[in-house]
């Protein structure tokens, strides 16, 4: 089934898995599905599309009580899932999961993605919600017990040549829950808490460090943007001894003692480079570079005032 338009993609995506919001900028987006149920708890699609944004945010997650996983493996492209503060970039090979019952969002930056998407009810797995919740929006390194094994059923399972019928398609899915039982449990065990939660601060650091030169930037964006609550970036940021604010600081800071650096080339004002820096106001920024580095931003010379820096 192929469709042409992004408004088309998210009626038919949103039928065919779960409800989303998609964008995509221009007209010429277009994107094809063919799907194939398994048994009654388990479907398998291939899927290609074009550039865009799917979101499922949290009042169509509250609208749609859906129980199901989604195991998706990229064949061709590269694109980014975002789900419980961490962010994944799939490649191709790639393998990750995403639990349809909390927001997540996919960011396709290029044109020609591929993929094969295996969709399963949460019930048929019997793993626990921390198994499962440890799981998601993780890359599986190939050490990782089963993960060839389920490479293998994903592609038998899309492929025109298997023949299904009740009996076999019970049996097919049994093997499959079993497998991905196995690598989910081994992807959870693997992941200890400390090194999650270091992962989950480093996706806000770069996210922070990406748009430092917005001045709309919050913690309140931060955190939605990462389907996060504010108590909990506020959290992994205390962890590191550190808050989004002076973070976000720092990275503006930074980047404008880089624009100062190639003022003489650039011929920038300060007032320029106060506004790509992310500050609304030159008058803000002069008092915030002053009080890092100790001088204002028209005496800095990196290696002597730059020594001041705090």
């Amino acid at each position: 089934m192929s469709v042409h338009g992004i408004e088309a993609w998210q009626r038919l995506a949103s039928r065919m898995f779960v409800p989303l919001r998609c964008r995509a900028d221009g007209s010429r987006f277009s994107a094809r599905i063919a799907q194939r149920r398994i048994s009654p708890s388990m479907w398998v699609s291939r899927v290609a599309f074009d550039a865009h944004e799917a979101e499922r945010p949290r009042a169509l997650v509250d609208a749609d009580a859906t129980d199901h996983l989604l195991v998706m493996m990229q064949l061709r492209g590269s694109w980014t899932l975002t789900q419980r503060g961490r962010g994944a970039r799939l490649g191709a090979g790639a393998l990750a999961f995403v639990d349809a019952g909390e927001p997540y969002r996919m960011s396709v930056p290029t044109q020609g993605q591929d993929l094969i998407v295996l969709q399963l009810t949460r019930e048929s797995l019997g793993l626990s919600d921390r198994a499962i919740g440890s799981s998601v929006a993780r890359l599986m390194e190939s050490s990782v017990p089963g993960q060839a094994a389920l490479r293998a059923l994903l592609f038998s399972l899309q492929s025109r040549q298997l023949s299904l019928d009740a009996h076999s398609g019970a049996g097919i899915a049994r093997a499959v829950s079993d497998t991905l039982a196995v690598v989910m449990r081994a992807l959870a065990q693997e992941g200890a808490p400390d090194e999650d939660r270091r992962a989950r601060l480093a996706v806000l650091q770069r996210w922070l460090r990406e748009h430092c030169g917005d001045p709309g930037v919050t913690v309140d964006r931060l955190a939605a943007h990462h389907f996060l609550s504010v108590r909990q970036v506020h959290a992994l940021f205390a962890e590191a001894e550190d808050s989004p604010a002076a973070y976000l600081r720092r990275v503006r800071l930074s980047r404008a003692t880089e624009l100062l650096d190639e003022r003489v080339r650039s011929g920038m004002t300060v007032r320029a480079i106060a506004g790509e820096s992310g500050y609304s106001d030159s008058a803000t920024f002069i008092r915030a570079f002053t009080r890092s580095y100790g001088c204002s931003p028209t005496q800095w010379r990196r290696g002597v005032a730059g020594e001041s820096h705090k």
